[in-house]
């Protein structure tokens, strides 16, 4: 009985595992979209800042 019930559970973890499954080529474009958008709000908010000084 204790061997259904460790079967049962370890469907059950491979089941939540596969909803998130990402691959790794989407997390590097993903860290590399909020790589850039840092990026740019960082060089926006200098030259707003540079222009504001005059």
């Amino acid at each position: 009985m204790s061997e259904n019930r460790r079967k049962r559970r370890e469907d059950n973890r491979k089941e939540h595992k596969n909803k998130s499954d990402i691959s790794r080529k989407d997390k590097i474009i993903g860290i590399l979209a909020i790589i850039i958008v840092l990026l740019l709000g960082t060089i926006a908010g200098y030259y707003y800042s540079l222009s504001n000084a005059r």
